[in-house]
C-alpha cells in the first residue's frame, strides 16, 4: 500500500511540475469515425492489444482505448507489481470543434524520469518500446509512416 501510495503522489508531483503529463497529437483532414478505426488497426499492428474501447461522450466525441501488449505488461508488473494501477495503457480519441481530432495518452517519457530509481534498466527499455509502438501507431494514423 506504502508503494502506491508513493507512486501516486510522485506521478502528481511530477506531472504537476513538468507540465507535460499527455503526449498529444492533433490529426487534420480524416474524420473522427476514421480515426478511431485507423488507430485500432495501427494500434493492433503493433500488438498493442485493445482490450476495450470506451465511447465515452457524444459530444464532443470521445473515445478510450485500454490498450496492452501483454508481453510488455508482464515484464513490467512482475518488476513494480503497482504499476497496474496504470495498466492498460489508455489512449484516447476527442473530436475538436474545429474538425481536428486530438488523441493522446500519459507522457511516458516523464513516467520513466519520475520513476528511474525504481525500474530496472530491462523495464525502462520495456516502457519506451512500448512508447514507441503507440506513437508509431499515432503517426501511421496522421500517414506519416
Amino acid at each position: 500500500m506504502r508503494k502506491l501510495l508513493l507512486l501516486l503522489a510522485t506521478l502528481t508531483i511530477l506531472f504537476a511540475q513538468s507540465g507535460k503529463l499527455l503526449y498529444t497529437e492533433r490529426i487534420e483532414g480524416i474524420p473522427y469515425e476514421e480515426v478511431v478505426i485507423l488507430l485500432e488497426t495501427a494500434l493492433n499492428g503493433k500488438n498493442m492489444n485493445v482490450l476495450e474501447k470506451l465511447e465515452v461522450s457524444k459530444k464532443p466525441k470521445m473515445t478510450v482505448f485500454y490498450v496492452c501488449n501483454l508481453t510488455y505488461g508482464d515484464k513490467i508488473l512482475r518488476a513494480f507489481p503497482q504499476f497496474g494501477t496504470l495498466a492498460p495503457c489508455r489512449i484516447y480519441v476527442l473530436e475538436r470543434e474545429d474538425g481536428s481530432v486530438e488523441v493522446g495518452y500519459i507522457n511516458v517519457q516523464n513516467l520513466v524520469k519520475g520513476f528511474r530509481k525504481y525500474l530496472t534498466p530491462e523495464v525502462i527499455e520495456v516502457f519506451l518500446k512500448a512508447d514507441k509502438d503507440v506513437k508509431e501507431a499515432i503517426k501511421e494514423v496522421k500517414g506519416e509512416m
